[in-house]
């Protein structure tokens, strides 16, 4: 039920915010002076995907899924070198003053065994699995750290059916014809993007985790002329007819809820209670902001293997999985055993290991559904989480210990609604009957949406105890609009 709150509650927002029935705000293109490179196999010439590009100076990004990333020509005055690896090939490096590129070709790597692998016996892929699982502890970094981490979300949406009818409205400006025109309007496909730099404290623990945000924006289309126009109308009898301090009451069958109305109408700068409660908004829409981006970098380390409570418990019960035969390659100078899995019975998901062959350590997985996630379908709501994909990737820094270093989560869900639904404007401040104006509609929707968040973490150390309990989460920071994002945004810091 509650989901069928919060699309309903978002109409309303959004319908405050100038576009009525919008859910999801539309985007932007990124571009700057730039060079996009993608690094590409020699030998197949396919794409290599996730390469670890780094500079002279040690600081780095990787590369889509498609092996593009990035270089900003004015972020490259102070950087001689270029350096591109992915396991399984040769390291390549480049002068950055003269490098004008569009594709890096790295050549495959032979994998050579020495004497010892070649004379000891060979593990299975359980004896692997088994050895992973007794190094655990000794392996991963469980304890309290200091991160700097990068964390980027981009969402896209396309709108397969958008349809309202038997439209009523108390405001007699407010009509049908308005809102069919709004409706007519609206872009079918829209996108947006999120980034945030911020220091991370904790561990996998809920309640060992704490945020500190040095930096955020976002980027999504603005309107075109005619939908501007369109919502100038709206907002204006929005105005004119909804009083400063009402509420909504929302109803859709059995399902119904109250929202406050804000934003709409200017405020006296000099009535002290207006200006107070103001400030209290804003400082909870800061919160409220650091703590979702806190929640969202908790969800990747709780997704860790290692983790009682993760999805991918390939190691800890391996039972529930097939495994292929182990093969061998390198990340790096490192050889690994990379193990296939496969789900038996109700698990649900299909991954590829990436073992070290010398500590055991998990260093990198890659993690597929092999079956709907969630589905709900009841009095004409309906959601299905039909994919979910991904990486992890886990490195030492300046431990002992390894630790995530980047992780990747793509998610694929639709969304249909056929309902009616009405929006009460209440107020009660008003004498006698409360009920002020009325629109109601029904309305059938529906569309796909893709959701990609992704973490890099630049810089972690361990941190004790009494460190962590002596940070103080004063997150002022809220998202700053750009047009166009024009620079890798870590590298401003």
């Amino acid at each position: 039920m509650n989901i069928v709150k919060q699309y309903i509650c978002s109409i309303i927002y959004l319908m405050k915010k100038l576009i009525i029935l919008l859910i999801f705000i539309v985007s932007s293109s990124v571009s700057s002076q730039s060079i996009f490179v993608q690094v590409k196999d020699s030998l197949s010439l396919s794409p290599i995907p996730f390469s670890t590009v780094s500079f002279s100076n040690n600081k780095g990004l990787i590369s889509d899924e498609n092996g593009i990333f990035q270089l900003i020509t004015s972020e490259l005055i102070n950087q001689d070198s270029l350096f591109v690896s992915s396991m399984g090939y040769e390291k390549v490096s480049y002068p950055l003053l003269k490098f004008k590129d569009s594709i890096i070709y790295l050549s495959p790597k032979p994998v050579v065994l020495n004497d010892v692998i070649l004379t000891n016996k060979r593990l299975s892929s359980i004896e692997i699995i088994q050895e992973a699982y007794k190094n655990i502890d000794k392996n991963y970094e469980k304890d309290l750290t200091k991160n700097k981490i990068f964390l980027s979300k981009r969402s896209s949406s396309k709108t397969k059916r958008f349809n309202t009818s038997k439209f009523k409205s108390s405001i007699k400006e407010i009509n049908y014809s308005l809102l069919d025109s709004i409706s007519n309007n609206l872009s079918k496909e829209n996108e947006n993007a999120l980034e945030i730099l911020c220091y991370q404290f904790g561990n996998i623990e809920q309640d060992k985790q704490k945020i500190s945000l040095i930096k955020a924006r976002e980027t999504y289309n603005k309107e075109d002329e005619i939908l501007e126009s369109l919502n100038t109308k709206l907002e204006l009898y929005l105005k004119e007819n909804i009083k400063s301090d009402s509420y909504f009451k929302i109803k859709s069958g059995l399902f119904g809820g109250d929202l406050e109305v804000d934003g709409l109408h200017d405020f006296d700068s000099t009535d002290l209670e207006v200006i107070s409660k103001k400030n209290e908004e804003d400082l909870k829409r800061k919160k409220n902001f650091a703590g979702y981006q806190k929640n969202t970098i908790n969800n990747f380390y709780s997704t860790l293997f290692f983790n009682e409570d993760s999805d991918f418990n390939f190691i800890l019960k391996p039972n529930k999985y097939t495994f292929s035969e182990p093969e061998l390659n390198f990340i790096g100078e490192d050889l690994i055993y990379v193990i296939e899995c496969n789900p038996k019975g109700n698990s649900k998901y299909k991954g590829i290991l990436y073992i070290n062959s010398e500590d055991f350590a998990l260093i990198r997985l890659d993690f597929k559904n092999t079956k709907s996630l969630f589905k709900f379908k009841l009095l004409g709501v309906a959601f299905n989480q039909y994919l979910r994909k991904g990486k992890l990737l886990l490195s030492k820094f300046d431990n002992e210990k390894y630790n995530l270093s980047y992780a990747q989560i793509t998610s694929n869900q639709t969304f249909s609604i056929d309902r009616p639904i009405r929006l009460i404007e209440k107020n009660k401040n008003v004498k006698g009957r409360r009920k002020q104006n009325e629109i109601s509609f029904k309305i059938d929707m529906a569309f796909d949406q893709e959701n990609k968040t992704e973490i890099q973490v630049f810089e972690s150390s361990k941190i004790s105890i009494d460190e962590f309990e002596k940070i103080e989460e004063t997150n002022k920071v809220l998202p700053e609009f750009l047009d166009e994002f024009t620079t890798n945004f870590w590298e401003e810091f």
